[in-house]
């Protein structure tokens, strides 16, 4: 069913939520409503509550390749801003909000190093409670172009290329730089990644 308000069309739909919801860039909207509420009533309530018109939204260009954090491809939206470079990450795509002939690729570079960077850092803390090691004082990133980590004297490096990496790869290699910093043996090292990881062998591969 639809309805006009002031030359602009709304479609009925009705669903099991007890509120109502009005979704859409431009005429027709949709309006998401109980079943219960009659016409009168959703026409009071558009009038009071009417959408917001994104017409006039900045328009966005695509970065000409995806983007990958984690092993996963990101579709990448740029948008056109005055104010400094921002990234949001949504569950499909990135967004980037940035001033005119300025390198996307430099902005995603620095904002996803970030990311891993946290990623990495919650995941120490994990292990450092699962393996009751306490001692890692210093956690960096790097560019480590042939190997995955480095240890030295209270805490780790580790390689910028892991945003690449799949999460439950990067988590074994973090479990392999705890053996390796407490010092454990190859067997001792297996036996924990066979505990905590079992399918350790396969991430190898």
């Amino acid at each position: 069913m639809q309805i006009e308000i002031g030359h602009i069309f709304y479609e009925i739909v009705p669903w099991n939520k007890d509120y109502i919801q009005i979704l859409g860039n431009s005429s027709p909207y949709r309006v998401h409503a109980p079943a219960h509420c009659d016409v009168a009533f959703l026409k009071a309530y558009i009038k009071l509550n009417p959408p917001e018109s994104k017409s006039e939204d900045p328009s966005y260009s695509y970065l000409e390749a995806p983007y990958y954090l984690f092993g996963k491809p990101y579709l990448v939206k740029i948008y056109p801003s005055t104010t400094l470079a921002t990234v949001e990450l949504t569950a499909t795509s990135i967004c980037v909000y940035q001033k005119k002939n300025v390198n996307t690729l430099k902005i995603l570079y620095k904002w996803s190093q970030k990311l891993l960077y946290r990623e990495v850092s919650k995941q120490i803390a994990y292990w450092e409670e699962q393996l009751d090691i306490y001692d890692v004082a210093t956690v960096s990133i790097h560019k480590l172009p042939k190997s995955d980590f480095r240890i030295f004297e209270g805490g780790f490096h580790f390689s910028n290329r892991l945003i690449d990496f799949e999460k439950e790869h990067i988590n074994l290699i973090i479990l392999k730089a705890f053996c390796k910093f407490a010092h454990k043996t190859r067997k001792e090292t297996e036996a924990i990644f066979s505990l905590y990881i079992p399918n350790w062998r396969d991430l190898y591969s």
